[in-house]
């Protein structure tokens, strides 16, 4: 499939706003998904993106403003007239606004509160009052309640003459008792289908069972949603009073989140907080450069652990060409381990407590490993020295080498999160620096032990040696 065909817009989408040909653009605006519209508009010259937004439906602005990054709606708030912005702001969803007002300087966000009516700007005070990570910032506070007690055609009709817009009636109804706390939802079919339709909502609806809360952390709703598959999901305080709504669309920004956030630190760089073109190249410099001078460090300590065995590589020089197979394979298998362990606590597949069941498991997964990559790698020695001593040295170690990359990568995510840490920052980088040293220390110390000890008891040694 094309990138073309999967969007709302036609393929002289562009070609019209080149050559002005907004008669053209015009019904396009009315039509397309706002998610086309706004991912289109963001790459325009802020003059073309004033134009081409004023020629969208007033009814739809709003939402196409909503699905434009946030350095163009910057742009947008400053640029536009104050009586288009007002209605902009009072027009879009509390829970976008949210995501737009917490992300503004403080000034900036008091004035733009200002154009906003008083109730919607209640309204916008109380969700910014929520902590930053919880699901009471990102949840929306407009939703359809009603009594329990009210009949089903009672029902009907009040959700008939309550409802402004379509897009503002969810597939669902949310019931609640008369001190507003949340009993059960029904879903519209039900109401339409209920027969006798004199039945109650009670009588009719999926009673409470699982939901949100305002002070539950955002992690905790990627978990919900995960979980039990939702579209959608109520939200209560604390004694039970239903306050909002969260819907699956506002997590999967969540879990993106949180997702590039883990990506970043396991490939060894600092969270960005904007996209990679978004970001300025000396934040972008300053963010790689930290992790890259730490772990620069960590590898130092590699070259401190090769000059503690200068004598042994005079003595033993042929072994110095297998080192980078004996470390790197260390470190890949260390990788393999932590990538496995970082999802599974991502996604809640495994807890701080299951670190002795992945121990034991990454001990016997080691050696399997370890001895797989030890027969290869003796036979790789013995192909290119023809001494068995020195085989047997790269077999071995390797068994060793992998054995404890294996666990040191398993093991250290748990330790971390124990610590309260995101336990991506165990990335690929870190462990591969550890087991390095590690490897060398290993490698060398099982070629002194045989070369000095087993050799001479069978009547083996390696060339240029004792």
């Amino acid at each position: 499939m094309t990138e073309q065909s999967q969007s709302s817009l036609p393929i002289e989408f562009d070609q019209w706003i080149g050559s002005k040909n907004y008669k053209a653009l015009r019904p396009i605006l009315k039509t397309a998904e706002p998610a086309d519209i706004g991912e289109r508009l963001a790459v325009l010259a802020i003059a073309e993106l004033i134009i081409i937004f004023r020629l969208i439906p007033r009814s739809r602005r709003a939402q196409v403003f909503a699905y434009v990054p946030f350095e163009r709606q910057e742009e947008l708030l400053a640029e536009l007239p104050e009586a288009v912005v007002s209605t902009l702001l009072n027009d879009m969803e509390p829970d976008d606004r949210t995501r737009l007002l917490e992300d503004l300087p403080f000034e900036i966000r008091s004035q733009i509160l200002l154009k906003l009516s008083p109730e919607e700007r209640s309204m916008a005070w109380k969700l910014l009052s929520y902590d930053e990570d919880s699901v009471g910032r990102l949840m929306n506070p407009e939703l359809i309640a009603v009594l329990g007690e009210l009949k089903v055609l009672d029902a009907l009709e009040f959700i008939r003459w309550t409802v402004r817009a379509p897009e503002e009636l969810h597939s669902f109804i949310f019931v609640i008792d008369p001190d507003g706390r949340y009993k059960g939802e029904v879903s519209l079919a039900s109401l339409i289908l209920a027969d006798p339709p004199t039945k109650t909502l009670l009588e009719v609806m999926d009673s409470a069972t699982v939901t949100l809360t305002v002070t539950d952390d955002k992690g905790m709703a990627v978990d919900f949603f995960r979980k039990y598959d939702k579209a959608f999901s109520p939200v209560v305080d604390g004694e039970g009073i239903l306050v909002g709504v969260l819907s699956a669309d506002d997590v999967f920004d969540i879990a993106e989140d949180e997702a590039t956030d883990d990506i970043q630190q396991f490939g060894g760089t600092a969270v960005l907080e904007d996209s990679y073109f978004e970001t300025p190249g000396f934040v972008l410099l300053r963010k790689r450069a930290g992790w890259l001078c730490a772990l620069f460090v960590s590898e130092l300590f590699t070259g401190t652990a090769l000059r503690h065995y200068d004598e042994a590589i005079a003595e033993m020089r042929y072994l110095v060409y297998f080192v980078p197979l004996v470390i790197s394979s260390g470190g890949n298998s260390g990788s393999q381990a932590s990538s496995l362990v970082i999802r599974g606590l991502a996604v809640r597949e495994m807890q701080i407590s299951d670190w002795a069941r992945v121990f034991g498991r990454e001990v016997r997964m080691g050696l399997g490993l370890g001895l797989i990559l030890g027969s290869i790698g003796f036979l790789r020695a013995w192909t290119w020295e023809h001494n068995i001593l020195i085989s047997m040295i790269v077999g071995i170690s390797l068994v060793g080498v992998v054995l404890f990359g294996s666990v040191v990568g398993a093991v250290m995510p748990f330790l971390i999160k124990r610590l309260k840490f995101d336990p991506a920052v165990s990335s690929s980088p870190f462990i591969a620096s550890l087991v390095d040293v590690a490897g060398i220390v290993l490698y060398f110390n099982v070629a002194l032990w045989m070369v000095r000890s087993i050799g001479p008891m069978i009547g083996l040694h390696v060339p240029g040696g004792g």
